[in-house]
């Protein structure tokens, strides 16, 4: 069998260029093929892609109900079992030992900081405002990072030292704006690969 008459539904002969049953010529009946091979293949793709759409929701499932978030106050720290942990928040401080570079002697640390902690990498970032001139915030930096790599514009200056290629600390030193006009701000981003 050729395939099925639109018109009649009457089985068509494959030698035949008309309808057996009303005589509609076959390029106006525009056969409907029956082909079983079309039909699997397309349930197979269909298949395959339900499989794919719930492996991927219950993925997502497991993550959501392995995922812990905490907060305290405007602070938040998000653990994820395998991938590690994320503190951030507007409350958030970092610990100085985590920064890698020490911390200008008399700056206050300003609420903001975030850290970051994987199996591969960590990170942490504090801001630190200080009424002392740029300048000697700048000298006080380039002398006690070891290899410092020091480049200054108009706006500020960017120091970046640390012991190895996956231990780097960058410290940036730029004039104070909005409710910190008149100070110095320092912000101290240290990142570590393992």
């Amino acid at each position: 069998m050729a395939g099925i008459c639109t018109k009649c539904g009457a089985p068509l002969a494959s030698t035949s260029g008309l309808c057996d049953s009303c005589g509609t010529p076959l390029a106006t009946a525009r056969v409907k093929s029956s082909s079983g091979v079309t039909k699997i293949v397309l349930m197979i793709v269909v298949g395959i892609g339900i499989l794919g759409a719930g492996a991927f929701g219950f993925m997502a499932w497991r993550v959501s109900k392995s995922a812990a978030a905490s907060d305290k106050g405007n602070d938040a720290v998000f653990s994820i079992p395998g991938l590690g942990s994320i503190s951030t928040g507007n409350d958030a401080t970092a610990d100085p030992t985590q920064l890698g570079a020490p911390v200008y002697p008399g700056a206050v640390q300003e609420k903001g900081a975030v850290t970051l902690g994987t199996s591969k990498a960590a990170g942490a970032e504090a801001h630190f405002t200080t009424g002392d001139p740029m300048s000697q915030v700048v000298s006080f930096y380039t002398s006690n990072m070891a290899g410092a790599i020091v480049a200054s514009t108009g706006k500020g200056t960017v120091i970046n030292a640390g012991p190895s290629a996956k231990d780097r600390v960058t410290v940036t030193i730029s004039p104070g704006s909005g409710s910190n006009a008149g100070k110095t701000t320092i912000v101290i981003v240290r990142t570590t690969k393992s």
